[in-house]
């Protein structure tokens, strides 16, 4: 008998017994739907994952300590200077190097406003006051861009190589001080005061003022948008002199804060051994994407396992639907075998009525699938539940998951299928052709 004549006494035989059909194949397809959508959750959650860590571009960022390991947890400083910086700016896969000397200032007057323990930033203005990194992940939050927008700044201008007379106002500490008038803050001058407090028993040293313009305000959504005065490290070398009672500060410390940015985040783990090759510690994400990504393939796989178990345990339906279908046809396999009908004739045309059962739940599992995860999509991005936003998926269902599910259902119920079927070919012939 040909496999396409098997097939349509399958259905023939389905379609009269439809209660049976309807409820076998309805087990069928929660057990399909499961897997289905199991699987389609656990890849939009691994694709949602992914696409956040591409957008958050900081994780690029590789902190370098002007340190260098001994060993069993011991350091020792190690002075990063211009020299290091350019060969750090060097490193292929590299993106932009940033360098600063913080420090604070007892004081920073804008007309009579006065703020009161202000960090002060030092850049290097030969490199990034602000990385590309920092500005990516803004304008990717809609929520900060439409607050604050996404320019770095929002009055004036940066500060130029070679200006050691003018500053960066953070937006946030012109608020904190009263001034909400931003674009009139620029071009105003600036009082930076810097004093020790007064100590009993040692001599009194007098204030240092140093006197700058306001440049440009910087957007309060940046981290140097805060309570911080941007300025050159030549004005922040001063303070760190005036603290430290020493001269030449850059030549002798160099930058105590520098941040290497790699273009990608493929990119991080390469750029990173570079800079430990040149003996410092750092600070960074390497391997954080390949990481949390065999996390996120594990959640998949626990999530389409759990569907498969459903869709086992609907298997044990088809057993009965066919035990009960080879004691009715008992007597047609009897005469079947009168005929000429094999073993193997018998045992393949049950074989094949059990697979087209998983078929029709598949296919029925397939459509519920479907249609209910895009109503499920469409719910969770109305309501940004989870973070989920306009253009993304959180249950991703892709044809190569539809195809497995319906090969597999249809494998399942094949070999659940093979029990009745082998009892249905072990009839004897005179016994089948008695049977009322």
């Amino acid at each position: 008998m040909k496999l396409s004549d098997n097939i349509k006494m399958a259905f023939s035989d389905l379609n009269k017994r439809k209660l049976r059909t309807a409820l076998t194949s309805f087990g069928i397809a929660i057990g399909s739907t499961l897997v289905i959508v199991m699987a389609g959750l656990g890849q939009g959650i691994q694709t949602v994952s992914n696409n956040q860590i591409k957008n958050m571009d900081t994780f690029r960022e590789i902190v370098v300590k002007p340190q260098e390991s001994l060993g069993k947890d011991k350091t020792k400083d190690k002075k990063i200077d211009q020299d290091i910086l350019n060969k750090f700016k060097a490193i292929d896969g590299t993106s932009g190097v940033s360098a600063s000397i913080n420090t604070t200032a007892a004081e920073v007057k804008i007309d009579d406003k006065t703020g009161k323990n202000v960090n002060i930033q030092g850049n290097n203005l030969n490199f990034n006051i602000v990385m590309d990194g920092e500005k990516s992940q803004l304008k990717s939050d809609k929520e900060k861009v439409k607050k604050y927008g996404y320019k770095y700044i929002i009055a004036g201008n940066s500060i130029k190589t070679g200006d050691t007379t003018s500053v960066l106002v953070g937006q946030g500490y012109l608020s904190k001080i009263g001034l909400t008038n931003y674009k009139g803050a620029v071009g105003k001058e600036v009082e930076i005061k810097v004093s020790l407090p007064k100590m009993q028993g040692m001599q009194e040293k007098a204030p240092l003022v140093i006197k700058a313009k306001v440049a440009g305000v910087v957007n309060r959504a940046y981290n140097s948008g805060r309570n911080v005065v941007i300025a050159s490290d030549e004005m922040a070398a001063k303070i760190q002199e005036y603290y430290m009672g020493t001269k030449n500060y850059i030549q002798a410390k160099g930058y105590s804060n520098v941040t290497v940015e790699a273009k990608t985040m493929e990119d991080v783990a390469k750029v990173n051994k570079q800079i430990k090759k040149l003996g410092y510690i750092t600070q960074a994400y390497e391997g954080y994407a390949d990481r949390m990504n065999s996390g996120l393939i594990i959640i998949k796989v626990l999530l389409t396992a759990a569907g498969i178990i459903v869709l086992l345990v609907a298997s044990i339906g088809v057993i009965n639907t066919m035990s009960m279908a080879v004691h009715e046809k008992t007597k047609s396999i009897g005469i079947m075998k009168a005929q000429g009908a094999s073993r193997k004739n018998i045992r393949a045309m049950f074989v094949v009525q059990s697979g087209s059962l998983g078929f029709v739940g598949s296919a029925v599992g397939t459509i519920i699938a479907v249609a209910g995860s895009a109503i499920a999509n469409q719910v969770i991005v109305a309501n940004k539940i989870g973070g989920i936003e306009e253009g993304m998926t959180l249950i991703d269902i892709r044809i190569s998951t539809v195809v497995f599910t319906i090969v597999f259902t249809v494998v399942v119920a094949m070999i659940a299928g093979l029990v009745p079927a082998g009892k249905a070919a072990k009839l004897n012939p005179v016994d089948t052709l008695r049977f009322e």
